[in-house]
């Protein structure tokens, strides 16, 4: 048969919430990457570019799938030694890490290696399987049983991870090999994909005849969800003979000012990078700051104290541009406030009693005190999930 290749398209975008970019990805004719950084402060980005690097450097030059099977498995030992590397030359950045989902096509099979919650998808003759299983806490629940895939989207420690790649813990791999068929579309995607929109959702839009179409029909899907997580996201289709095109890297991995701070770390050469210079919308900032400057010129020092009381002043609220509910620091009214931490935690998947709370805003007199009552309002959430018949839970499950 001819030699089968891959049709690529890839994006990353920051979202809505995020004030930096942690994912990281990689398409090429034959190599798929994902990778989606973790630590937050602690330098995910730098961990997912990392890993992205260790990938495309290992297999770049196999020839058949048992060899790149072995080699992505000795890529994620690459990619956690260049972590540890990392943290041991800056104990800031300790706790940073990263999942890792890729797929490399080798005559007509394709190799799986998989860390952590991002996902591969196939979609063949119109049906979409997920090819990978997340390892993450909640998914040991629902294998158990004790928990739906539905109340899994919603429990409050949806994001707790079971496996990464951080450079301190021996990880396995989940390795897989399967048929490649021409007409076959791979997606792969970091989990502020398809922990955002649901499967049914990523089938309608992904059905778009053309790669970078689908693509974006993903993105849209995610950002008329709210986009509370980095977006990053590879469809590819199996052809007969494609057309030789130039890889490109996305996301974190692309960003020159990362390759300074991974002066060890060897990139893709001829990967076309493409560097998201600003997220795909910004909610608009309340600039109580630079009010309580101005003010400060006329009312002297007294303001100080006044400024020292607002950033001692918590509350729980909704994110106007996304619906989700967050923790803020300051006041509600004014504008005198600012988000500190969003949620996965929709209001309408609230009951009545707890929806008309949060929209009213409830007070907290610390930050621990407003992230327990995030972590009870998603409880809530979820309890609602798992029974309809609390009185108040919202009809249609979200």
């Amino acid at each position: 048969m001819s030699e089968l290749s891959l049709r690529f398209s890839s994006r990353s975008e920051i979202g809505i919430v995020r004030r930096n970019n942690e994912d990281s990805g990689f398409a090429s004719n034959n190599l798929l990457v994902v990778a989606d950084g973790m630590g937050g402060h602690e330098a995910g980005e730098l961990a997912s570019a990392a890993t992205v690097a260790a990938i495309v450097d290992a297999v770049e030059n196999s020839n058949n799938v048992e060899q790149v099977l072995e080699l992505l498995a000795n890529a994620v030992i690459t990619s956690g030694e260049y972590i540890a590397d990392v943290v041991a030359s800056n104990r800031e950045y300790a706790g940073m890490g990263t999942t890792l989902t890729a797929l490399a096509l080798r005559e007509d099979r394709v190799a799986i290696a998989h860390v952590g919650d991002s996902r591969a998808y196939l979609l063949r003759d119109g049906e979409l399987q997920q090819l990978t299983k997340d390892h993450t806490f909640v998914q040991t629940l629902v294998d158990s049983g004790e928990i739906t895939k539905e109340q899994a989207a919603v429990h409050p420690r949806r994001n707790l991870m079971m496996r990464a790649i951080d450079g301190i813990h021996a990880v396995e791999v989940d390795l897989q090999v399967r048929e490649a068929r021409v007409g076959d579309r791979y997606m792969l995607c970091s989990d502020g994909v398809c922990g955002i929109i649901d499967e049914a959702k990523i089938l309608e839009v992904l059905g778009n005849t053309d790669p970078t179409m689908a693509v974006t029909a993903i993105i849209d899907a995610v950002v008329d969800a709210g986009a509370p997580d980095n977006i990053t996201v590879v469809v590819a289709d199996v052809m007969e003979d494609a057309a030789e095109t130039d890889p490109v890297v996305v996301g974190a991995a692309a960003d020159t000012g990362n390759h300074a701070r991974l002066p060890g770390i060897e990139f893709p050469d001829e990967a076309q990078l493409v560097v998201s210079e600003a997220p795909l919308y910004l909610p608009p900032q309340r600039h109580w700051l630079r009010t309580s400057l101005l003010t400060l010129l006329v009312v002297g020092m007294g303001l100080f104290g006044a400024t020292l009381w607002l950033s001692h002043q918590w509350f729980v609220g909704v994110i106007p541009q996304t619906g989700y509910i967050g923790i803020y620091q300051g006041v509600p009214s004014g504008g005198l406030n600012r988000l500190i931490e969003p949620s996965m935690t929709r209001i309408a998947q609230l009951p009545d009693f707890e929806r008309a709370q949060v929209q009213a805003t409830l007070n907290a007199s610390t930050h621990a005190d407003a992230q327990a009552t995030l972590d009870r309002l998603s409880a809530r959430a979820a309890a609602c999930v798992a029974d309809r018949t609390i009185p108040g839970c919202p009809v249609v499950s979200p």
